[in-house]
């Protein structure tokens, strides 16, 4: 008789569905512009949900980053904020300015050549000598409104340039919080994935504890077994029935999050349609090389500390700082974010080996387990085992059909993973 243990299950499944990627709600790098979604105001949107399951909407993986991007509202809030800046109009808040400076200039203009007029009238040595002062103070203001004038097109160059700065910037944040939230949302989805395939186990489960009851209950009937074994295995069922009913509300709260992430309210429930998954084909185009120069030049992290040493370069050649300290520091905070990115990435690569190799492992032992299989039921034909002795069979080969679903969905992840590496978001190194 088997021993049937679901807590592992359960506690695994909550882990899933729990660890969501740092930096995955919380959008990094925001600071100031209010619109970060805390885990905490998810948490309290799910603790006050009202789930109707029959209002639950499908969603399949593969539609998910279109709909986090364009339902999520802190994206929409961001993007927003994104397209204020871009209309953003420099020249006309710098027009007063520049209409006062060329005002100047006309005047000083003016000035000397009225000046120059009366140098050119006089007639005595005290008029031309007044005249040659007004030229020299008209020339003095001359010179003064053109120095105005340049200043204004500085300040304005260096207010554009600002802006531009500022743009780039959060056009880059805008992207990295997308991909965290569409991460997040990836994950949850996953965690469903896994939740309702232990679902389906914890079902099979009771099956067959009901079917070891049964023939137990027909044992004590005759002496060969206790009422002690029949009573442990009745509250082993009963602990199964409140694990289920765990199981059952974690994944209305999942589905839930995730409807919320892709925009929807605190009363929306969005259901999985199908597992995701990953072809030999895909495998076969990783290319170690080729693909950590696209993570390396698509990095958020990696861009920050660009970025960074850009300022620190500009600053220095403008003498802002008093020293080339602050530039050479920064060059040296890049190299070991890129060698941070590079160990990341190679983790994540030989993950994927490392879970197409167990994927490998779970399929030999499926196969295994099948051509026993086939023995069991030959045998169950010509009534040399029992159908208990077949249907616990049965369960045998469903549990190690099991694992290689489990392993297929983890290979899935780690591949997932890495293509997102590939893209620039890693939440080991997003900054």
């Amino acid at each position: 008789m088997k021993r049937i243990r679901m807590g592992a299950l359960v506690a695994g499944v909550l882990c899933v569905l729990t660890a969501v990627p740092a930096g995955a709600v919380s959008a990094p790098g925001l600071a100031g512009l209010g619109a970060a979604v805390t885990a905490d105001l998810v948490q309290g949107a799910l603790d006050n949900a009202v789930l109707h399951p029959e209002d639950a909407e499908p969603v399949g993986f593969h539609g998910l980053e279109t709909r986090v991007a364009e339902g999520n509202p802190t994206i929409r809030v961001l993007k927003r904020q994104l397209a204020g800046l871009g209309n953003t109009d420099i020249n006309g808040q710098f027009a007063g300015q520049e209409l006062s400076a060329d005002m100047q200039v006309s005047q000083a203009r003016d000035e000397l050549a009225k000046a120059q007029q009366k140098l050119e009238q006089a007639t005595t040595d005290e008029e031309k000598a007044a005249a040659e002062a007004a030229i020299k103070a008209a020339q003095s203001a001359f010179g003064a409104a053109q120095s105005a004038v340049e200043a204004v097109e500085d300040a304005k160059e260096a207010a554009q340039q600002q802006l531009d700065d500022q743009h780039a910037s959060m056009e880059k944040q805008v992207e990295n919080v997308t991909q965290s939230l569409t991460v997040a949302a990836q994950s949850v989805y996953l965690g469903l994935v896994t939740l309702e395939q232990g679902m389906q186990t914890l079902d099979r489960n009771l099956a067959a504890l009901d079917r070891n009851i049964a023939a137990v209950e027909k044992q004590v009937e005759i002496g060969m077994a206790s009422q002690l074994t029949l009573d442990n295995l009745r509250q082993s069922r009963a602990s199964l029935v409140s694990q289920q009913e765990t199981m059952e509300v974690q994944r209305e709260q999942a589905q839930n999050q995730l409807a919320m992430l892709c925009g929807g309210d605190a009363d929306s429930r969005m259901r999985i349609t199908s597992a995701p998954g990953v072809s030999d084909a895909q495998l076969r185009e990783m290319q170690y090389d080729e693909d950590l120069a696209l993570a390396l030049k698509n990095s958020y992290s990696v861009w920050v500390k660009q970025d960074a040493m850009r300022k620190a370069s500009n600053d220095y050649e403008d003498n802002v700082t008093a020293t080339v300290d602050y530039y050479e520091a920064a060059k040296l905070d890049l190299a070991a974010e890129k060698e941070n990115v590079t160990s990341a990435f190679h983790k994540l690569y030989t993950d994927v080996q490392e879970k197409q190799r167990l994927l490998a492992e779970a399929q030999d032992a499926y196969a295994a387990e099948e051509r026993n299989f086939q023995v069991d039921a030959l045998q169950y034909e010509s009534g040399m085992i029992s159908k208990l002795d077949y249907l616990t069979a049965q369960d045998d080969l469903a549990a190690k059909q099991d694992a290689v679903a489990t392993a297929k969905q983890d290979l899935f992840t780690a591949y997932n993973t890495y293509q997102w590496a590939t893209r620039g978001y890693m939440a080991s190194s997003a900054a």
